[in-house]
């Protein structure tokens, strides 16, 4: 039996066109490989009634990529119609959702529905402020292939699992209603990360476990592989993958601990939802969070590692490029967490909660 083709949905404007045609052809490997099958507008036959048509092939998509300008948020039936019924798929776990930014546009606002998504390409700099547009769809078109690689071996494990015999599918449905409780749980990854081992170690209440395996699931979903997380793996994070962490971290916890929790406090303490380094709530972060005292930023074992820790104080690793140690001449007095102000930035970004 030949492997599906996976289904990709062109929503764009047509003042976009030409950009379109061009990551088309980027695309082109892929479609020739019988490992995608693309879909746009202008493929309607004549005569057909053009929104059914439409619509249909939206619904059925298995990757829906936006196409991000200010044409398209100008347009009704872009950002109504297609974008609505999008993130609804998105949000169901039907469809993946990948807004493209081709050109400036004021996109990132809470209300913006597709900005709580991972957005292309890197730092979701606009593909026309690249100097070598065709650089930039190519990192577009590489990510593409590996959400198409992901969700073919998924496919593929759906079908082996249906041609199982009955004694083998008993036999796998005997150990999932054994770990019934993972069930429960939305552990969605746009990068294929399995969190089952974080949610075992937050059902069990074992923080600095967990604390680690969050920082090597981020890890993994970057493909970072240097021992810790740098600028661009945290900007280009994807949003699903911090919602699923943060969803585990709140209700293992009883919402004392995780991103949202920690977002609220940085808030609180002054912070803004755009990128900038301001020590002064940082420090105030720390202080409420039990990272820092009244002079220093403590060493991580002296944190509290039981349920009397502060509220906001996991997870830590995750604000880490290391903690840089603070020096007063040849003594050690502390760390700091590089990525505080960065990692937030994302976090508010994702509308995470």
């Amino acid at each position: 039996m030949s492997e599906e083709a996976i289904k990709i949905f062109y929503s764009y404007s047509r003042k976009d066109l030409d950009m379109r045609n061009t990551l088309e052809d980027h695309l082109s490997a892929l479609r020739e490989a019988k490992r995608i099958e693309t879909w746009h507008d202008l493929e309607l036959e004549a005569g057909t009634e053009w929104e059914p048509a439409i619509l249909h092939k939206l619904d059925t998509a298995d990757i829906i990529l936006l196409l991000i300008s200010r044409s398209f948020i100008a347009s009704k039936y872009c950002y109504g119609t297609e974008l609505k019924r999008a993130i609804a798929r998105h949000d169901a776990g039907t469809a993946r959702v990948i807004p493209i930014i081709l050109r400036f546009c004021d996109w990132n606002h809470d209300y913006v529905p597709f900005s709580k998504l991972n957005v292309l390409p890197t730092h979701a700099t606009p593909i026309t402020k690249w100097e070598d547009r065709d650089e930039a769809f190519a990192i577009v078109a590489q990510r593409i292939r590996e959400t198409v690689d992901q969700l073919r071996d998924q496919k593929q494990a759906a079908r082996q699992m249906q041609q199982m015999p009955i004694h083998e599918k008993q036999f796998q449905e005997e150990e999932q209603s054994r770990h019934a409780f993972f069930v429960q749980d939305d552990l969605s990854s746009e990068r294929g990360v399995d969190y089952r081992k974080l949610q075992s170690l937050l059902k069990g209440q074992r923080w600095g476990e967990a604390d680690l395996e969050t920082l090597e699931s981020m890890f993994v979903a970057t493909g970072n592989k240097k021992g810790a997380l740098e600028t661009e793996d945290i900007t280009c994070f994807p949003c699903t993958d911090l919602q699923t962490i943060n969803n585990l971290w709140t209700k293992y916890s009883n919402h004392r601990f995780g991103f949202s929790v920690q977002k609220k406090i940085y808030l609180e303490c002054g912070g803004k939802p755009d990128y900038r380094i301001d020590e002064r709530v940082e420090e105030k972060f720390g202080k409420k969070v039990g990272w820092k005292n009244q002079k220093t930023w403590l060493f991580y074992p002296d944190l509290v590692f039981d349920n009397e820790a502060p509220f906001g104080q996991f997870p830590v690793f995750a604000y880490l490029d290391f903690w840089y140690t603070v020096e007063s001449g040849d003594e050690a007095i502390g760390w700091v967490p590089s990525h505080l102000s960065l990692l937030m930035q994302k976090i508010i970004r994702c509308n995470i909660q």
